[in-house]
């Protein structure tokens, strides 16, 4: 298991104080999976909700890897086209993506109507088709990106007129706190906000999920670039 499986575990944690009774491993496989479509619903319907995802709809996830999130979207909604995107293929396979994909296909009960397409990018370049996508997200790996500004400028290209980019992320107890598992800098809402604006995206809103702390553990933050 790689850094960044563990920190999906580590997220897998964040999202669920019980989730000991609500999602499963599967041997052989990456990734952690709902039990049911009504723990899915009752776990995600917040996400659901912000992401606000359409029929017809382009989305692009960046670092999907498992591709175990995204296959949990598609099930919670119908006719999205997903781009899977990641730089690691360890783990990113079409046959693990394929295994996402079918297990919420039967878990869902009825076929799945969002399709998938995978696209490897490296460090800098996604390799995403430009003004093609109505949203973007980035799940627990934004921290890990090693050119930022390379990869926003980017995803900028990728992003239709009024898209929106939503990025998912760990939040600190502190400036400077790293993160647990992987050793990457945290970075604050200000910290977040400052860096997406000095790269032309603009702060739209976000969501925190605090699970009884005072602060929040999790945020998704939604930036639209700036004109």
């Amino acid at each position: 298991m790689n850094k960044k499986q563990i920190c999906a575990i580590v997220l897998l944690f964040m999202i669920s104080p019980s989730h000991g009774q609500k999602m499963q491993t599967i041997k052989g496989h990456c990734g952690v999976y709902f039990k049911s479509m009504k723990d899915l619903f009752r776990q995600k319907q917040k996400e659901l909700g912000f992401y606000d995802f359409k029929p017809g709809q382009t989305v692009a996830s960046i670092g999907a890897q498992c591709c175990h999130w995204e296959a949990a979207y598609a099930a919670g909604t119908d006719s999205i086209l997903f781009y899977l995107e990641d730089i690691d293929t360890t783990s990113f396979t079409t046959e693990q993506t394929a295994f996402a994909w079918h297990y919420y296909d039967s878990l869902r009960g009825r076929p799945m109507t969002s399709d998938f397409k995978r696209v490897v990018g490296n460090e800098k370049v996604t390799f995403l088709p430009e003004n093609t996508f109505d949203k973007i997200i980035i799940i627990n790996s934004f921290h890990e990106f090693t050119y930022p500004a390379d990869m926003l400028a980017d995803i900028k290209k990728k992003l239709k007129p009024d898209a929106i980019l939503y990025i998912d992320e760990a939040m600190p107890k502190k400036p400077g706190q790293l993160h647990g598992v992987c050793k990457k800098p945290m970075l604050t809402h200000e910290e977040m906000v400052i860096l997406f604006a000095t790269n032309g995206f603009e702060y739209i809103d976000s969501i925190d999920f605090n699970f009884r702390k005072s602060k929040p553990m999790r945020k998704i933050f939604a930036f639209r670039k700036k004109i």
